[in-house]
């Protein structure tokens, strides 16, 4: 087949075909821009209504809620914060009342040992300190104390001889 047609018609024709793929081009576009548009607008006005839909719903639920049963919740709760046993406070008050000169070799708490006797293995530089030990251990953080028999422990720690069990009583007051 033999074009006989002049250069500029066909420069003409083909900025026609290229004219219509880019108006169809821009007709497509306009319509994908228009939906996400549309889309975003709805997805917006949703998420609007469920956030209405979830504040009503939260007013409604704190006005269904009556006072009493929160205080009794909150009765409870302090009942139980009452009943917690701090045992590094206990550890605390026994290692602050211990006079210089005396060591703890060995302690076992637990919550049968809360407001009875406790026994304590202790090691002192010298009978001196083991005097002073009943005085250490006074109200109201301890009561009923009783310093048991001392001993000479050589295989004890070094500097500290004298081997002395002391009895004592945690106040519940300590563990709290």
């Amino acid at each position: 087949m033999i074009n006989l047609l002049p250069n500029e018609t066909k420069q003409q024709i083909r900025a026609a075909r290229t004219n219509s793929i880019l108006v169809k081009y821009i007709i497509i576009l306009s319509f994908a821009a228009t939906f996400l548009v549309l889309a975003s607008a709805a997805t917006f006005l949703f998420l609007l209504n469920m956030e209405e839909i979830q504040k009503s719903s939260t007013k409604t639920s704190q006005s269904s809620v009556s006072q009493p049963s929160v205080n009794s919740q909150s009765t409870v709760a302090r009942d139980i914060l009452n009943q917690q046993v701090s045992y590094s406070n206990i550890i605390m008050s026994i290692a602050a009342a211990l006079p210089p000169g005396v060591i703890l070799d060995s302690l076992l708490l637990n919550d049968s040992t809360l407001g009875a006797p406790l026994t304590l293995q202790l090691h002192a530089s010298s009978d001196d300190d083991v005097s002073k030990l009943k005085d250490s251990f006074t109200p109201p953080l301890f009561s009923n104390p009783s310093v048991g028999s001392a001993t000479d422990d050589k295989s004890g720690p070094s500097g500290y001889p004298v081997k002395v069990t002391v009895s004592v009583t945690v106040n519940k007051g300590v563990a709290q």
